[in-house]
């Protein structure tokens, strides 16, 4: 197996918790303003939303400043949650929205940011986890959040498109874009692989 195939699936999350949780979360917080409910739903998130914001900002205090931010607009905008999605859909869209507010707010966009190279003898000292996180560097924020909730978070198209606020098949060729450039990417690094997501 290729080492981008394999190390995307080692790093596949828990699964997440039932979407039945999170929607008494959000009711608690939404109809008690329950402090209780809201850190239950809080420390939850941290652990997927960290990764996700971070894989899209590429700087720790940023992605902080995110995550607190999702979550303060979480906790305002509870009683805006309308049950059409998955609760994670909700919370990922706007995690999406604030990450490209970050960085419209920096004086370079993540796809100009200095990202260092590999030098060749650096290349084979590169674990396979290595690999996959310094091939999503590479890529714009939307092919980023494609790889990252269909790969990472296990979301399908329609959950993608409604957390990028995207036509479905603006989904499917940012998805087809994104493992095209990452096989490019890898490739460069010295490294074949298949970008085929696996079943």
């Amino acid at each position: 197996m290729a080492a981008l195939a394999q190390a995307m699936s080692i790093a596949e999350p828990d699964a997440p918790p039932q979407d039945g949780d999170d929607r008494s979360l959000i009711r608690r917080i939404a109809e008690g303003r329950d402090v209780d409910a809201f850190e239950r739903l809080y420390h939850t998130y941290r652990k997927r939303l960290g990764p996700f914001t971070f894989r899209i900002v590429r700087d720790a205090a940023a992605n902080e400043e995110v995550f607190n931010d999702v979550m303060l607009t979480v906790w305002r905008k509870s009683h805006t949650y309308n049950g059409q999605s998955k609760v994670s859909t909700w919370i990922f869209s706007i995690a999406y929205r604030q990450c490209l507010k970050a960085l419209r707010g920096r004086s370079k966009l993540a796809d100009e940011a200095e990202v260092p190279e590999a030098s060749i003898d650096e290349r084979p000292a590169l674990e396979q986890s290595d690999l996959v996180s310094h091939a999503l560097t590479r890529l714009s924020p939307e092919h980023r959040l494609v790889i990252e909730l269909s790969y990472f978070q296990g979301n399908n198209y329609r959950e993608i498109a409604a957390i990028a606020d995207c036509p479905e098949n603006t989904v499917k060729t940012r998805v087809f874009h994104a493992r095209r450039r990452l096989k490019e990417i890898v490739a460069e690094l010295g490294e074949p692989a298949t970008t085929e997501k696996e079943e």
